[in-house]
């Protein structure tokens, strides 16, 4: 009785919780990245390797190019962007009401979302560094899944920061990589 009495909670708890399945996913991006993206990443490259799925062709040029964007992306994502969030002690992928500053110093300057950044460019890094044609899916999925993250986050962002933010999008119009997107 208490087993069907707690998943009526939960049922509840679900629907009364206005939070979209994007908004889940942004506050669990830490953890959906640790727990399903790296590793259908990975796993689907070995397993590619494995069964021999289609590679890219002119090896090794594939790989090096892979392991390049992976290094680059983990440079930005964690070198820049988290070492600037820290400086002002703001942590990722805080639920809104508890972001009580916004960074807009050092890499955040540049680009609205660099971490975002990294994490696109270590999801196509294990597509190419595997040289597997395949894992162009997942990346291509993680990338619009990112980008609609970043698109939710700042509207939360105006909805919390109002004028300033609106001030900061404007200073910093590119959301990605300057001068492109």
């Amino acid at each position: 009785m208490q087993l069907v009495a707690g998943a009526w909670n939960i049922v509840k708890e679900r629907k009364m919780n206005k939070d979209s399945l994007l908004d889940r996913y942004r506050l669990a991006k830490f953890t959906v990245g640790m727990a399903i993206e790296l590793p259908i990443l990975i796993g689907g490259g070995i397993v590619g390797i494995v069964f021999s799925w289609p590679r890219f062709p002119l090896y090794p040029l594939p790989n090096i190019l892979g392991v390049v964007l992976l290094v680059i992306g983990y440079v930005i994502h964690l070198g820049y962007a988290h070492k600037e969030m820290k400086k002002y002690s703001v942590q990722a992928h805080q639920h809104s009401a508890e972001v009580k500053r916004l960074v807009t110093s050092g890499v955040y300057s540049k680009v609205r979302h660099p971490g975002y950044l990294g994490l696109v460019l270590i999801y196509f890094g294990f597509a190419l560094g595997f040289a597997v044609v395949w894992m162009l899916i997942p990346a291509v999925i993680f990338t619009i899944l990112t980008y609609l993250t970043a698109i939710k986050e700042e509207e939360l962002l105006k909805e919390r920061f109002g004028k300033e933010y609106e001030e900061y999008a404007r200073q910093v119009p590119w959301r990605f990589i300057p001068g492109i997107v």
